[in-house]
Order: structure tokens, then C-alpha cells, then sequence
């Protein structure tokens, strides 16, 4: 979820407002109130429309409207959803099609069929919204129905990975009703086929839904949800602790959560994850167009550290940009720089180049998008780097909206963080590593479009995996981008609840429609 750039996530401010409840008053009080979950977050929501967002906290809103043709419903498991099958027709990957499950209904009552697959693509691509998310469909040529229970999807470019692409955000389905050239706003109704209908959205305070009655699938677990979002991570914490919120997913601080952990009538949950941090380089401005420093960087960052003493092992490092746990990774990082900094290389690269140490270099990172560890988090870095006198570091920050607007045009390293689209070593090359990539650091590599290239058309699963091994040992070697830490899935609940671990995986959605309380 993609560059989710935060993926990454964008938040702003759900206030706690009570409902159902008086102010203060908990929400599991009242019989009344056993089926219905109250959830937190510190995530914000841009626009709820899929075709209009590519953060982390709008994705968690919308994928409990709008569904797939292929997705994740029950495990870091790709499976068919809105669809009953998607193979390709031809031998090279370039065109795959999807028959359609029938006897779906859309929210307002209308079925779901082929126009409105063809649409809900269609529209993205007309759209085009500035958040990115149509980059997720930029090897679709056309899309087009093959009666009212088929579609075929045709590629500029062999793609044997396009059944992950349809499990996107993309790739949520939307009825044809909706305007093709406009986004849905916040406040129009919101027309899916998932297990909730939004009854109610207010704008940086919550959102309220309901079981739909007439759901193709499994009911949820809960008979409605409601969402609250919390401008800080303390106040979030504080409403789980009195039992204001039954649970709460992203993100608390690590002193939070050691907290929270010792909390009598709480639990904390973690699952595999796939989110990670990194530093990008950005190898067309001085000084990190120079492959010494940035390999002197990389064998030189204090990638343990980090997870120790600003995370108390709540984060690992990570020595290459797809996690740990991916089938396909390979810790290429450490192969080539070593585990642990190696100061004296790190000098070595250096002076080998003609440069004196300290070497002055400059850090930005941005102090809230990512959580409120960041600035412990950068100043254990620059504390690293100087150590023995490698580096020289200027630390410097600024809030999310002017931080994004400037990366790749003016930063000349940053720090970015990632969600997945989907739980696939792809998610975590591809977008980085290309010559167009999102992030705009000037790093264009033949060899690596070639190989990138060879993986999207590769045949065999152990065929990708061996090109995505190359690709990772070559950007280890050319050093445009430093992985540092990946983070499993956490999220806190009363004893009540259940249904929470099962949820917690390599996918990193929150299924809220399988949990209840008691």
C-alpha cells in the first residue's frame, strides 16, 4: 500500500467522540453494547473513494466498503474474492482473465456484474488522482467485459504477478453508477460490496458502520463498527486503558506500548508484518552522487542500535528492502557490509575516494507522519554515523504535507516508511528500483530495468525469486536506498475481545469484520 508514502500513511485527527454512549462513559458498558466494537487509530483519512488515495489509513477505511476481485480476506494468502478465478490466456503473461462470482450485491441493492469491474479500472486510470495510486495500474493497456460474469485485462508487458495487482487498491470495485471522470466525496454515500456499510463519516473524527444484511460472505463478527482517530498516540492510549475504545490499531510510541503491556485487563498482539523504514539517497545531488558515500553510509548506519534503544526490540533490522519472512529475501545488506556498522570501512570508503572524515552529510526526516519515536529514532543515527568520526550530521525535520512536497527535489536523503500493497518481495523492488520510480532519487540503472523487467515476465515462481536475489544484491551494491528496520503487526485489545491475532499477518490489514467481544 504503497508508497503509502505511507503507505505510507497520511493521518490527521479523529477526535474522541462518544456514540451510543455519554461522553466518558465506556464503551463496553450496556448489553446494548456488546456488538458493537469501538476501535482507535492515529491514522487520518484522505478520501475514501479507491480511486482517490493511496495512504494506509484511508486503504483501512475503504477496504471495509469496497472489495476486490483478488485479496487477502483471511491470511497473507492471495485468494479469489470478487472473482472465482484469474489465470492468463496467453503464454506470456500478458493478458489474464477473471470469471466473476455471482449473486453479489452492491450496498444499494444493484448486482455486481462485468461494466462495473470495467469501470471501477477504467475510472482510476481516467482519474488519475495525485496520490499515486493509479501507478499501481500502469501496465494495464484496456480492460474489457466478456459477458455480464468475465473480464479480460490486456498488458502493455508481461506481468506474471497481475493477480496481486487486482488485490490493490486499485483494484477495488466500484458500481457503475459512479462518476468515471469525478471522486466520490467523503460525504456521498459510499457504494461497495464489502461486509459493512458506512452509516456515518465525520472528517477527522470517526467513521460508524454496519454489518451488511445481505452480504455474499461469511456476516461479521461484530454487528457494526465505529472508528475513532486520535490526534495523539497518549490520548489513544489513555481511552484503551479506561475502556472509552475496546482496541486500537497504529500506531503507539515503544514506551506506549511497554506500558500497555503491563496494563491489568489488556493485551498486546503482534503478528508478522511488513512494514518497514528506510533512508533514501538521492543519488543525482552532491554528495550522495558519489557511490563512496553512500556505501560508506551503509556500512556505517546503526541499523541495531535503532532497534534497541529507540524501539526496545519492538522493530528488527532489516538488511534488504522486501522484509524478512518474504519469500524471495535475501539479507543483502549484510552481505555486503556487514551486521554490524564496520566504522573502519566506512573510513576506508571515504578516504579511498579522495574525502576527509568527518564527512558532512544531511538527514531529513519528518517528526509525526511516522510516529513520535522518529525524532529518537534520527538522533540515534546521527550519533551512529559520527561515531569515530565517519560522519559529520545535520540533522533536519519538517510536518508531513511540506516534507513530501520536497524529497527527491530538494532532500538529499530522507527518511520514508512503507506498507505493503501486497505481502510480495515485488511490492518492495519494483517501485524503488525502477528508472521511474516514485520516489524521484534519480536512480536509473539498465541492468536493474532489465532484471526487473525479466522478473515481471518470468514463468516460475522459483525463476522470479532467483532474478529478485540478483536485484536485491545489486542495490546493495549501488546503494540508493539504506533498509533499516521492519516491524511486525501490533494492535492492543481488552480481554474481551476476540479475534485479534488471528488478523495480525504479512498482509498488514486489520479484518475487523472477524473480531468480536464478549
Amino acid at each position: 500500500m504503497s508508497w503509502r508514502v505511507g503507505t505510507l500513511a497520511t493521518l490527521v485527527v479523529f477526535v474522541v467522540v462518544a456514540l451510543g454512549a455519554g461522553a466518558g462513559q465506556s464503551a463496553l458498558g450496556g448489553a446494548d453494547q456488546s456488538g458493537v466494537l469501538v476501535a482507535g487509530t492515529t491514522d487520518t483519512v484522505t478520501n475514501i473513494d479507491p480511486a482517490g488515495n493511496y495512504d494506509f489509513g484511508s486503504f483501512t477505511v475503504t477496504n471495509l466498503i469496497y472489495q476486490q476481485l483478488m485479496g487477502f480476506p483471511n491470511s497473507a494468502k492471495l485468494q479469489p474474492v470478487l472473482a472465482t478465478r484469474c489465470f492468463a490466456v496467453s503464454g506470456n503473461n500478458r493478458t489474464w482473465r477473471c470469471n466473476l462470482r455471482r449473486g453479489v450485491t452492491f450496498h444499494d441493492g444493484s448486482e455486481f456484474d462485468s461494466a462495473d469491474v470495467k469501470h471501477s479500472f477504467d475510472r482510476v486510470i481516467k482519474i488519475n488522482d495525485p496520490s499515486g495510486i493509479v501507478s499501481l495500474l500502469g501496465n494495464l493497456k484496456s480492460t474489457r467485459t466478456n459477458g455480464k460474469y468475465a473480464v479480460t485485462f490486456n498488458l502493455k508487458s508481461p506481468q506474471s504477478t497481475w493477480p496481486l495487482i487486482l488485490a490493490t487498491g486499485a483494484g477495488f470495485i466500484v458500481p457503475s453508477t459512479y462518476s468515471g471522470t469525478r471522486l466520490q466525496s467523503n460525504s456521498q454515500p459510499q457504494i461497495g460490496t464489502g461486509p459493512y456499510t458506512l452509516e456515518r463519516y465525520q472528517q477527522d473524527q470517526q467513521a460508524v458502520f454496519e454489518a451488511f444484511d445481505d452480504y455474499w460472505g461469511p456476516q461479521a463478527r461484530n454487528d457494526s463498527l465505529i472508528l475513532r482517530r486520535y490526534a495523539k498516540s497518549s490520548t489513544m492510549k489513555l481511552a484503551v486503558e479506561r475502556g472509552e475504545i475496546d482496541m486500537a490499531f497504529q500506531t503507539f510510541t515503544p514506551t506506549e506500548l511497554a506500558s500497555l503491556r503491563r496494563a491489568n485487563g489488556l493485551r498486546v498482539y503482534k503478528g508478522n508484518g511488513a512494514v518497514i523504514r528506510y533512508l533514501v539517497l538521492n543519488v543525482a545531488r552532491e554528495p550522495f552522487n558519489n557511490i563512496a558515500v553512500r556505501r560508506a553510509l551503509a556500512y556505517a548506519f546503526p541499523r541495531q542500535a535503532v532497534a534497541t534503544r529507540v524501539y526496545r526490540g519492538d522493530v528488527k533490522p532489516l538488511f534488504s528492502m522486501p522484509p524478512a519472512g518474504l519469500p524471495g529475501h535475501i539479507d543483502a545488506f549484510a552481505s555486503r557490509y556487514g551486521r554490524a556498522p564496520n566504522l573502519a570501512a566506512a573510513k576506508r570508503a571515504l578516504t579511498g575516494a579522495g574525502l576527509s572524515t568527518p564527512f558532512p552529510i544531511e538527514l531529513w526526516w519528518t517528526p509525526t507522519h511516522y510516529g513520535d519515536a522518529s525524532a529518537d529514532e534520527y538522533a540515534e543515527i546521527k550519533r551512529g554515523l559520527e561515531r569515530n568520526g565517519v560522519f559529520s550530521v545535520t540533522l533536519k525535520s519538517t510536518e508531513w504535507a511540506q516534507y513530501s512536497d520536497a524529497l527527491g527535489r530538494q532532500y538529499n536523503a530522507f527518511q520514508l516508511g512503507w506498507f505493503p500493497d501486497y505481502p510480495d518481495v515485488e511490492n518492495y523492488v519494483v517501485p524503488f528500483y525502477r528508472s521511474d520510480t516514485f520516489l524521484a532519487n534519480g536512480y536509473k540503472s539498465t541492468r536493474m530495468d532489465n532484471l526487473i523487467k525479466a522478473s515481471l515476465a518470468a514463468k516460475t515462481e522459483s525463476r522470479r525469486f532467483a532474478i529478485y536475489r540478483q536485484i536485491q544484491q545489486l542495490a546493495a551494491a549501488d546503494a540508493s536506498i539504506i533498509p533499516y528496520w521492519q516491524a511486525d503487526m501490533v494492535a492492543v485489545a481488552r480481554n474481551n475481545v476476540r479475534g485479534v491475532q488471528g488478523t495480525l499477518n504479512a498482509s498488514f490489514i486489520l479484518r475487523y469484520w472477524k473480531i468480536s467481544k464478549s
